[in-house]
C-alpha cells in the first residue's frame, strides 16, 4: 500500500520548449510572445488569455501548447495541464520535451503508471536524463516494483550526490528487495548529509509504524509535518497512519489537509471517501470517489467505492454499473464480484448475481491452492501487491 503514495513529494519544474520566434510574426506569434512575458511576470491569468487567442489562429503550434501545459503546471491546475501537453504531442509525437512535461505532470497527479511510457520515451531521446531516471525511480517505487525503481533511483544517484529524497526511496525500496546492505548504505548518506531534513522523521515514522509501535510513528509523522508543513504527501501520510490503525475520526483532517496543498492528488480523495463511507456520510463520499476518478479514471478502489457509496444512497442500479467497472479496474479480487452479485440479487437480477457470487468462490478456491506457494518463498514474505 505505502507504494502508490510514498514518492509524490518531490518537484521538478517542467522544461519550456525553446522555439525562434518567426522574423516577421503573425498575429499568433504575437500573442504567443505576449504570453511568454506574461508568463515570466507571473500574470497567468493574462498569459493564458493569450495563448488561448494565439492557438485559435494556429492550432497546431506545439512550442505553444507545451508553454500552456507549463503555465498549468505551475499553477498546480494538473489535469488542464495534462490536456495542454497531450494537445502538444497530437501535433509532434516525436517531441522529447513534451514527452518529458507529460509523464511527469501525469506523475504528479497520482497516475504514475501512465507517466512511465511517456518518461521512458523522454529518456531515450535524451531529454533530462538525470530527472527522467528519479522520476522513473518514483513511479516504479508507487507500483512496488521495487528492483525497477532501485535500479533507476541509482542511475540517478551516480550522476547526483543525492538528495534526501532519493535517498529515502533508496532505503525503503532495497529494503523491500531484501539488500540491508544497500539499504543502510542509503540510510548512513542520508545520516551524514541530511540530518535535520523532515524526511528522516518521516523514515523513523514508517519503522515505528511497521514494528507496530503507534505513539511513536504519530510523533515522528507529526514532527515531519512541523519541519515542512507545505510539503506534498506529509499530511497525506499522517492520515494514511491513521487510518491503518482505524482511527478514522483523526484521519479525515490530514486528508483535508492534504487536498488543500496538493488539490490534483487522487489518493487523497479516495481515502477521505473511505473514511466519510464508514462514517455514514455517503453522499460526501460519492463526491470524493468521483473527484478521484476525475482525477485518475483507472483507480479502481475509487470505483469500487463509489459503488458501495450508491448502495447506501439507495441507488442500486447506479451501484450495479459502479461494481462492473471495478470488476474490470481490479481483476483477480474477490470484493468487486461480491459486491456486484449481493447488489443484483438485492434488485431481483438472481440468475446474474448468482454468476456473480460463483465468481467470488472459484477466485478463492485459487487463491486457497496459491497458498502453498506462498509460504514457500525465500525468506517467506509473500509477493507485494500492486493498486
Amino acid at each position: 500500500m505505502w507504494g502508490r503514495f510514498r514518492a509524490a513529494v518531490f518537484f521538478f519544474a517542467a522544461a519550456l520548449i525553446v522555439g525562434a520566434i518567426a522574423a516577421a510574426p503573425d498575429t499568433a506569434d504575437e500573442h504567443f510572445e505576449r504570453a511568454g512575458k506574461l508568463g515570466q511576470e507571473g500574470k497567468f491569468a493574462q498569459a493564458e488569455a493569450e495563448y488561448q487567442a494565439g492557438l485559435k489562429l494556429r492550432p497546431a503550434d506545439t512550442q505553444a501548447c507545451n508553454n500552456l501545459g507549463v503555465l498549468y503546471f505551475q499553477q498546480r491546475k494538473l489535469p488542464q495541464a495534462i490536456a495542454a501537453f497531450e494537445r502538444a504531442r497530437q501535433s509532434d509525437v516525436h517531441n522529447a520535451e513534451v514527452a518529458f512535461n507529460l509523464g511527469l505532470a501525469l506523475y504528479q497527479s497520482g497516475n504514475a503508471r501512465r507517466a512511465i511510457g511517456y518518461l521512458e520515451e523522454a529518456l531515450r531521446a535524451g531529454a533530462h536524463a538525470d530527472e527522467t531516471h528519479y522520476l522513473l525511480g518514483v513511479c516504479w517505487f508507487e507500483l512496488k516494483q521495487w528492483r525497477r525503481s532501485a535500479t533507476e533511483l541509482e542511475l540517478a544517484r551516480g550522476s547526483q550526490t543525492g538528495t534526501p529524497e532519493l535517498l529515502f526511496l533508496l532505503v525503503r525500496a532495497y529494503r523491500e528487495v531484501g539488500e540491508p546492505k544497500k539499504s543502510l548504505d542509503a540510510v548512513g548518506q542520508f545520516l551524514k548529509q541530511y540530518p535535520d531534513s523532515p524526511l528522516l522523521h518521516e523514515m523513523l515514522g514508517e519503522a515505528h509504524d511497521e514494528v507496530s509501535q503507534p505513539e511513536g510513528a504519530e510523533a515522528e509523522f507529526k514532527a515531519a509535518i512541523a519541519g515542512s508543513p507545505q510539503a506534498p504527501q506529509l499530511h497525506f501520510l499522517l492520515g494514511y497512519f491513521y487510518w491503518r490503525w482505524t482511527r478514522f475520526e483523526e484521519a479525515a483532517a490530514p486528508f483535508e489537509q492534504e487536498i488543500r496543498i496538493n488539490p490534483a492528488f487522487a489518493p487523497a480523495y479516495f481515502y477521505l471517501g473511505d473514511v466519510r463511507l464508514r462514517q455514514g456520510e455517503a453522499q460526501q463520499a460519492a463526491e470524493d470517489f468521483l473527484k478521484t476518478l476525475e482525477l485518475d479514471p483507472a483507480y479502481g478502489e475509487a470505483q469500487l467505492g463509489l459503488g458501495k457509496a450508491y448502495v447506501q444512497l439507495g441507488r442500486p442500479a447506479d451501484a450495479v454499473v459502479q461494481f462492473k467497472r471495478a470488476v474490470e479496474l481490479l481483476p483477480g479480487k474477490v470484493e468487486p464480484y461480491n459486491w456486484l452479485g449481493r447488489t443484483l440479487i438485492g434488485m431481483g437480477q438472481a440468475e446474474e448475481g448468482r454468476k456473480a457470487l460463483e465468481e467470488v468462490k472459484r477466485l478463492k478456491a485459487a487463491e486457497h491452492e496459491r497458498l502453498p506457494e506462498v509460504h514457500t518463498r525465500p525468506g517467506g514474505a509473500p509477493p507485494g501487491n500492486s493498486r
